[in-house]
């Protein structure tokens, strides 16, 4: 454990000071950000979550980027992101290209980006990767599910987006966003996947996972009471790929799809002096399917899912160096199956509270210093609808504690 923390360490001075190296160089108008953060969690021994070896406590829970941007012409700017990131069992600071695109604003109602770009989904999709510019270390999981993070992080493609004035009813920004999700199959999305196929006899393993074209959508109003905005965001997406296990009788082969994925995200923000209170709701609709060969026990299935969700949040700063935050959510499986009974007389979850989750969050946020974030965030939870790295085992009362040291430039 010393080693390993000793090693983070390092990592982590090394990231910062190289980028403060490369920030103070002339590179022409470049304009170069990025962070530094390094965390460590703990959890319920059975119930891992969102680190593998959580159960026994890690500081594998870490994410570097720097990013560079630059405007060639009036209206033309371009950047991309460099990521890397670590949750034991994916990402181990891997660097990839977290986002990269060319955009063209010809006013303040028509602008055009390429590339791989960032997804306006819900409230804070689009600044989620960066602890700094957020209270919690753990945004509600069922709008910001840490496991989908590398799936919906950024579609690659084009989008078109604007402002557009609504005179006294204030103002609406909208995106429209048409590409495909690069999915990574040793990621976070493609454990999950394993978890929705894996069945009680054959434990599978993504090999292989891509998307169709994809349709993503998102308004935001700004209303004209001060402080006041409203989103709807939605995507459209199937998903399909193919799997691996050993079964009873040897080597087990899987095609599986997401197939019809819908999801809409409803989200209100009010923001009074140093006081925010947010709120979102999520439906998702979509069916899961899977065909095993060879298929020993005859278990190829196909599901409809109708999933929700929904949380309450509030943001408080007392200081320039305090702030507290405190959110309660709620997710469900089958939203016309709330207490998870249907789902186990179906055979798709073993217990009840394997089908729904319930998390009361509370977060205590320091900025001693400029540049400088340090969090300290306490989860109580019921259910384990959102575990992905299931064993079986997990309890159906369990906590999550975290935190999370951030440099920012």
């Amino acid at each position: 454990m010393r080693n390993r923390l000793t090693a983070i360490t390092v990592l982590a001075a090394g990231f910062v000071f190289l980028a403060a190296a490369v920030h103070a160089m002339d590179l022409g108008g470049v304009d170069i950000h990025g962070f530094a953060s390094q965390g460590f969690i703990k959890t319920t021994r059975e119930n891992n979550f969102a680190v593998g070896n959580s159960g026994r406590g890690s500081f594998n829970f870490n994410d570097f980027a720097i990013n560079f941007s630059k405007e060639l012409t009036p209206g033309l700017r371009v950047g991309l992101q460099l990521l890397a990131m670590d949750r034991s069992t994916y990402g181990k600071d891997k660097v990839i290209l977290d986002w990269a695109y060319g955009d063209y604003r010809v006013n303040d109602w028509l602008g055009f980006r390429a590339g791989k770009v960032k997804v306006p989904l819900g409230l804070y999709n689009e600044s989620r990767d960066n602890d700094a510019l957020r209270t919690f270390i753990f945004l509600p999981q069922n709008e910001y599910y840490e496991y989908e993070r590398d799936s919906f992080n950024a579609v690659t493609g084009g989008s078109v987006y604007g402002s557009v004035p609504l005179g006294a009813a204030g103002r609406v920004n909208y995106q429209l966003q048409v590409g495909t999700f690069p999915i990574a199959v040793d990621g976070g999305s493609a454990k999950n996947y394993s978890a929705f196929i894996s069945t009680p006899d054959v434990a599978l393993t993504v090999t292989d996972v891509n998307s169709e074209t994809s349709v993503v959508h998102h308004l935001e109003w700004r209303t004209p009471v001060e402080g006041l905005r409203a989103t709807f965001s939605g995507l459209h997406t199937d998903f399909k790929g193919k799997a691996q296990g050993i079964g009873a009788d040897g080597p087990v082969d899987a095609s599986w799809r997401f197939k019809s994925l819908h999801r809409y995200i409803f989200g209100m923000e009010y923001t009074y002096n140093d006081l925010i209170l947010a709120s979102e709701y999520q439906l998702d609709d979509y069916t899961v399917s899977a065909n095993y060969d060879p298929d020993p026990n005859d278990e190829s299935f196909s599901s409809k899912q109708s999933a929700d969700g929904w949380y309450l949040s509030a943001t408080y700063r007392f200081t320039d160096w305090l702030e507290l935050g405190g959110y309660y959510h709620e997710t469900y499986a089958d939203r016309h199956d709330r207490d998870g009974s249907a789902l186990v007389t179906t055979g798709y979850v073993a217990y009840p509270w394997n089908a729904w989750q319930k998390d009361t969050a509370l977060t205590v946020r320091l900025d001693p210093m400029p540049h400088l974030v340090l969090k300290l965030e306490g989860h109580l939870e019921e259910g384990t609808w959102l575990i992905s790295e299931a064993s079986g085992a997990e309890k159906r009362n369990w906590y999550i504690v975290a935190t999370k040291a951030t440099v920012t430039f």
